[in-house]
């Protein structure tokens, strides 16, 4: 009997059918939109000369970027929709933001750069080399995921991720004390992180801000307007 197979008479399983997101799907290019991108880029000329004059090579790593990174979030929706994880935290719509910056960084493992991401920052742990069934692993809560099972805010030091904390305002005083220590060691390493609009709220961003700029430490803080703010105003 094949492994489906048995699973169609294991007592208490419930099988739900293949899910394509309609969105993904049906998608069709918005002219207005892509113009009023393509205004954007242009209205700043040292911006519309990186663009330009960027290889071609760059560019095909990271539109492959994007497209894991969605890929990753087609399947952790699909398996919300058939039943096999109760819930997941998609990056849809924000890939850029993730994929971009850590392409600019030094990708050497623990020898390397590092990064924190927020759980809507997944595609930037496959972008630093984790390969991504172990990120799916991680939600799935097996034992051979990157943190056993025991937390699906997944990290590996090996490739320079840091895992986040659950509460978003934590990975920045975090991420400011890993570029503290590079700054005292005398080591050309950046620490990079994540933090959406609702978290900015929270006293230890502040404080961890306050003192990475106090102390002209060599770390990225990328704050994303992603409007998912919980209990806190936007502004």
């Amino acid at each position: 009997m094949t492994r489906r197979a048995a699973a169609r008479h294991l007592p208490g399983v419930r099988r739900y059918p293949a899910y394509d997101p309609p969105e993904y799907v049906t998608w069709r290019p918005e002219p207005d939109v892509l113009a009023a991108y393509r205004r954007t880029i242009e209205a700043q000329p040292e911006r519309w000369r990186i663009v330009e004059t960027a290889p071609v090579r760059l560019l095909l790593d990271l539109y492959a970027g994007l497209v894991r990174n969605r890929l990753h979030d087609v399947t952790l929706k699909r398996w919300v929709k058939q039943g096999i994880i109760p819930k997941a935290w998609l990056g849809t719509g924000e890939e850029a933001c993730t994929i971009g910056p850590v392409h600019a960084l030094e990708r050497r493992g623990r020898d390397g750069d590092v990064v924190c991401p927020m759980i809507r920052n997944a595609g930037a742990c496959h972008e630093m080399g984790m390969p991504v069934a172990d990120m799916l692993r991680g939600y799935l809560g097996t034992p051979d995921s990157p943190t056993r099972g025991r937390d699906l805010h997944v990290g590996d030091l090996r490739y320079g991720v840091v895992a986040p904390i659950s509460m978003m305002g934590s990975n920045v005083p975090v991420m400011t004390g890993y570029a503290l220590a590079f700054k005292m060691r005398g080591e050309p390493r950046v620490a990079l992180t994540w933090i959406g609009d609702g978290a900015t709220k929270t006293l230890e961003c502040h404080e961890g801000l306050n003192f990475a700029a106090v102390q002209r430490v060599p770390a990225i803080f990328v704050i994303q307007n992603n409007q998912v703010a919980l209990g806190t105003l936007l502004h």
